[in-house]
């Protein structure tokens, strides 16, 4: 949870010093899959052209949380139908950047679960 990363950093500050950005985008991988977890996103991905989230069905598309985030976040998301379910994110500064824009994304939409 974002509680949890929020402590695992202070804590691992105060033991180590300030965390490489490799650290950090470590746990925020794992605070993006938290989020993602609840709607059966079967692939996330991340590169210099953004990111993506991959949905096992289309079911999770309808859910009200998405359209809200959908809408919401439109100027930084798309929708890829080609092969599976993907909502697809422009590249921010670097990936971790992107990661934190995901992570955003699905904690809004969380919010009407």
């Amino acid at each position: 949870s974002l509680e949890d990363y929020k402590r695992v950093c202070l804590s691992m500050e105060e033991t180590y010093g300030p965390l490489p950005q490799e650290t950090v985008n470590l746990l925020v991988i794992a605070v993006l899959k938290s989020y993602a977890a609840p709607f059966r996103v079967k692939k996330i991905s991340v590169n210099r052209k953004g990111g993506a989230l991959t949905f096992a069905s289309l079911e999770a598309l309808g859910a009200a949380g998405i359209s809200a985030a959908m809408e919401k976040y439109r100027a930084h998301v798309g929708l890829d139908m080609t092969s599976a379910p993907v909502i697809t994110f422009r590249p921010q500064a670097d990936g971790g950047k992107t990661m934190v824009l995901m992570t955003k994304f699905l904690k809004f939409a969380r919010t009407f679960a």
